[in-house]
């Protein structure tokens, strides 16, 4: 583009765009409300600035047609009706193409708008872009998206969700902002990819959930948009493979030679790897959802973190974790899909995890915790992301509700003897089990914060320290006569609780 278009220049493309016939100055004057000798010099000076890839034909008493005059995708043709819609639409291009980088004579030429548009577009870009980690980064080598790939497929999940919904899908829109949801997004790869998922879903039987079919449509997007702007990244690594007698491969070569046909694209050998990773983790998954066959998946190494996790788990909430089996035998199953995601760099996209965060937000950040530290220790190299720790969340919540949603909360206020108070603990825990130990502290010890969301002291302290709460003096070995006492409360505090009637 050897000049900067203005404003009005853009109007005219537009109109030509959405007329696809040829329209004369009259016409173009009174749309624009100007003289026809303005449209004249405009019409000069727009094929002057060269816009590969149209070009304006001329034709004496017909007027001006906007003409094409090479093999362009079809989203450069796309007619935006608001410059939101080129918005949204230039951010998803970028977030499909990152880490690779653009420049905005090219994007001004794909949307053919003015270099000074582009720039107030990136603004608005900018804005959106924050919330998600991401940062748009202009240098002299060109511009491009800077962030983690888990935070550019939750961006571009976001707005092929919201693409689906407007064309009528099931999907649930759980989190997809205003400022997206309000716009039409328009892409024609997008429509593409939806056919061709569907296809390769219905000849092989397969039932993607949301979390793999998002991730494997942001994968397919990104591997189309590179290939047709012809940008590529270094070799990325091999984990494992490809067994081409497996029934995966099968599934991955039918998805591979429709995305050739379809697109007219070369594949490389680290996209066809990337997408094999996606369909095997997704069969692993759905095979331990079920718990079918899974014992030659089975390894020790995972088992025994699972194991080391709800015990952490236990350890630090004081809830019983490690005592559900179920639990114990969900996770395991689950630990074994995720460790291999993780392993291969297969970062899924959690739709629920805002609301996971808001509605469980107590076990989230138990369950954050305990992750952190076995990673501290040496237990867990990988890096587990929010979404991995939403969805085992999911797994003590589930615990936690069958369990020990009703438990009692009480403090065990002791001297300075741990050793015996933790022994009075353990014979509380096997005698009550509606009861939650929440804290064992020394008396000098306590303060406040310590005490307020409990409803029981039982103490082995004659003098009370705490203020305002129902307290038990026990023995440290704890009698007859204690259990009697502790048990009363409990048979009182439950026919204290309101009964609330089913309706």
């Amino acid at each position: 583009m050897s000049q900067v278009i203005n404003e009005r220049h853009q109007n005219i493309l537009t109109i030509l765009r959405k007329e696809k016939r040829y329209v004369t100055a009259a016409e173009l004057a009174a749309s624009l409300k100007v003289s026809k000798k303005t449209i004249y010099r405009d019409i000069q000076q727009i094929i002057e600035a060269n816009l590969m890839p149209f070009r304006i034909i001329k034709k004496e008493s017909f007027g001006y047609y906007l003409e094409k005059i090479e093999e362009t995708l079809e989203s450069e043709t796309i007619v935006f009706d608001s410059p939101d819609e080129r918005r949204l639409n230039l951010l998803l291009y970028l977030l499909s193409i990152a880490p690779c980088k653009t420049s905005i004579q090219k994007i001004a030429e794909k949307y053919i708008v003015s270099q000074s548009s582009i720039l107030n577009d990136f603004k608005h870009i900018e804005k959106e872009l924050k919330f998600y980690n991401l940062r748009l980064v202009r240098t002299n080598e060109g511009t491009f998206l800077r962030g983690d790939k888990l935070s550019i497929y939750r961006l571009m999940a976001v707005i092929i969700e919201n693409y689906l919904t407007q064309m009528g899908d099931p999907f649930s829109q759980y989190d997809i902002p205003d400022s997206i949801k309000k716009v039409k997004v328009k892409n024609s790869n997008l429509l593409k990819i939806k056919k061709l998922l569907h296809e390769i879903q219905v000849k092989h039987d397969l039932s993607l959930d949301q979390p793999y079919y998002l991730t494997l449509f942001c994968s397919l997007l990104s591997i189309i948009e590179k290939q047709y702007n012809k940008l590529s990244l270094e070799e990325e690594i091999v984990f494992e493979e490809i067994d081409n007698s497996s029934n995966i491969y099968c599934i991955c070569k039918d998805l591979i030679d429709e995305l050739k046909k379809q697109f007219s694209i070369p594949l490389k050998s680290f996209d066809i790897s990337s997408l094999y990773y996606i369909l095997k983790a997704y069969k692993l998954n759905s095979r331990f959802l079920l718990n079918q066959d899974t014992e030659q998946y089975k390894n020790e190494q995972v088992i025994l973190l699972t194991n080391r996790l709800i015990a952490r788990v236990t350890e630090n909430s004081g809830y019983r974790f490690d005592t559900d089996d179920e639990l114990l035998e969900r996770l395991t199953l689950h630990m074994h899909a995720m460790i291999y995601r993780l392993s291969h760099r297969i970062y899924i996209i959690n739709p629920i995890i805002k609301s996971i965060k808001a509605n469980f937000a107590n076990i989230f950040s138990l369950v954050k915790a305990s992750v952190k530290q076995l990673i501290e220790e040496g237990h867990c190299e990988k890096y587990i992301t929010d979404e991995e720790i939403g969805y085992m969340t999911l797994y003590f919540q589930i615990s936690y509700d069958d369990h020990f949603a009703n438990q009692i909360p009480i403090l065990i206020e002791c001297t300075s003897g741990i050793g015996t108070s933790h022994l009075l603990s353990e014979k509380i825990r096997r005698t009550f089990p509606n009861i939650h130990i929440k804290k064992i502290i020394a008396q000098q010890r306590i303060k406040h914060t310590d005490y307020e969301d409990i409803e029981l002291v039982i103490s082995t302290v004659k003098t009370h320290s705490i203020i305002g709460k129902p307290t038990i003096l026990v023995s440290p070995i704890l009698n007859q006569e204690d259990k009697f006492k502790i048990d009363q409360f409990i048979k009182d505090y439950y026919n204290q609780q309101p009964i609330i009637d089913e309706k």
